[in-house]
């Protein structure tokens, strides 16, 4: 598991052990705090991506690690090709030369979002900015280095960091109205929120059962940022009087975001033969974890 410290990562690693899956993580700078095999991995440095993977020899790298804040990938744009393209063709290649399968964790922001609906996997990505673009390219390498490598695409992760402190979307809300702070929430961009556990059962499932080429492993909602604002709040018992519901021209983004981004995740449903944990559920099992 590549990335273990991050949201999903943590997820992934932890559904892989309850599998009874000998199951190693790595970390790039803060390790992340319970049990299990953890190493230090700088994605970018190709000898030691090659190194851990040899001496790992694992049958599955799942590959989430990447530079997901899109605001610093539009300033740093060499950061988030040396992270999100050239760090999935390290691991991709290190993947090819020891016969390991590779997962890679992509996201809806491939998609324009112009299209009015929900997008599909046959549908041609156009990326609009550098952190999409990036991580467009980090597919396209993990595709062409091995036929029965899988790409997974996930959008607005969320649940709770049980490894750190970092905050995810629907945290970042839930500490605002608990502590009576306003919140701010764009209702003119439109997502599939993504339960984190749950996209990590999809992900080693799909894995484990052969499958290769794109798959959309989100939640099956298609929600504006406001209404999973209102949808938290009523969760969670929160005063939905603290979210404001503002414009994309109103609160203008360095990078640029998709208004409808919302992913169909049929393909995934029916090789899984069941649904994708939408928001209430996701929320609901969120709440029922702290009660």
């Amino acid at each position: 598991m590549i990335g273990a410290s991050g949201l999903l990562g943590q997820y992934v690693m932890a559904e892989a052990q309850g599998l009874g899956w000998a199951a190693s993580g790595t970390y790039n700078s803060s390790r992340p705090q319970g049990e299990g095999s953890m190493l230090q991995l700088d994605i970018t440095e190709p000898e030691a991506v090659t190194d851990a993977l040899s001496s790992e020899g694992p049958d599955l790298a799942v590959l989430c690690s990447a530079l997901t804040n899109v605001d610093q990938c539009e300033r740093e744009p060499n950061l988030a090709y040396r992270v999100n393209m050239e760090g999935a063709l390290n691991v991709a290649s290190a993947c090819r030369s020891n016969g390991i399968k590779m997962v890679y964790i992509s996201t809806d922001y491939v998609f324009n979002g112009l299209k009015g609906g929900r997008y599909h996997e046959f549908e041609t990505p156009d990326p609009s900015g550098v952190y999409a673009r990036s991580k467009l390219e980090g597919e396209r390498v993990t595709l062409d280095a091995d036929k029965r490598n899988l790409v997974c695409r996930v959008s607005v992760i969320y649940g709770w960091n049980r490894v750190g402190a970092k905050n995810n979307f629907v945290t970042w809300i839930i500490d605002s109205l608990r502590n009576g702070r306003p919140v701010r929430l764009y209702h003119d961009q439109f997502v599939s929120p993504t339960y984190a556990p749950s996209a990590a059962r999809a992900i080693l499932e799909l894995a484990a059962k052969g499958a290769r080429g794109v798959y959309h492993t989100s939640g099956p909602d298609c929600l504006s940022r406001q209404q999973i604002g209102v949808a938290v709040a009523e969760a969670f018992g929160l005063d939905q009087g603290l979210i404001t519901a503002v414009s994309t021209e109103e609160m203008p983004l360095l990078a640029p975001r998709p208004p409808r981004s919302c992913l169909s995740v049929d393909k995934a449903e029916a090789e899984l033969d069941r649904p994708m944990t939408d928001m209430r559920q996701g929320l609901e099992l969120m709440r029922k974890e702290i009660s």
